[in-house]
């Protein structure tokens, strides 16, 4: 059994190489200053790899920048960093980072309800669709509805309800709809990873 002073201790050391982490990160960027991690948004991957690896950010000199600095915070078996920095169309900046490790991830119960509703919440056309519209600008059920494709008001209704109890939208107003900061990344990196882009 492991005590809360053993617990203590292992997140004093994952601070340690999250922080660790970022230095080498902002040393490998030189002038571009990293946002907070997690800033107001609470956390929860990574750069390509070399065979499907197709832009560098801002001109960085090291294509893998992001990657050779996890290599150097996380000895094998290694670990899974993704982050992101994204203004949407009428929304804020959104600074979000999430790091685990292999082992860490690999122990985690992939199974549990709180995964497979958000994925399932995105096997669908038609919620892709109006999660797309939604983070590029198109946040009113009237104007969801009028998209080509999308079925009507009702079924337009039925697929962001199922995206909301997914935690992928939000009503901020009523008819109105935008996705949480905290999962504006996330949503990304499941696109990106998912070869939609």
């Amino acid at each position: 059994m492991t005590s809360h002073g053993d617990h203590t201790h292992e997140l004093a050391e994952l601070r340690e190489r999250v922080e660790a982490l970022e230095r080498a990160v902002h040393a490998t960027l030189g002038a571009v200053a990293p946002g907070p991690t997690g800033a107001d948004v609470s956390p929860e991957g990574g750069e390509r790899s070399p065979e499907t690896q197709t832009t560098t950010p801002r001109a960085v000199s090291d294509v893998f920048w992001a990657l050779n600095g996890l290599k150097a915070m996380a000895p094998a078996p290694g670990a899974v960093l993704y982050t992101g920095n994204v203004t949407l169309p009428g929304g804020g900046p959104v600074d979000w980072q999430y790091a685990l490790t292999t082992d860490e991830i690999l122990a985690r119960d992939w199974s549990r309800p709180a995964s497979t509703s958000a994925l399932a919440a995105l096997g669908h056309p038609v919620r892709l669709r109006l999660l797309q519209a939604i983070a590029t600008g198109t946040v009113a059920v009237a104007e969801l509805a009028a998209l080509e494709g999308v079925g009507t008001t009702g079924q337009v209704y039925h697929h962001v309800n199922q995206l909301i109890a997914a935690g992928w939208v939000y009503s901020p107003s009523r008819g109105h709809y935008g996705i949480p900061p905290e999962r504006v990344v996330p949503l990304l990196t499941v696109i990106l990873a998912a070869g939609g882009v």
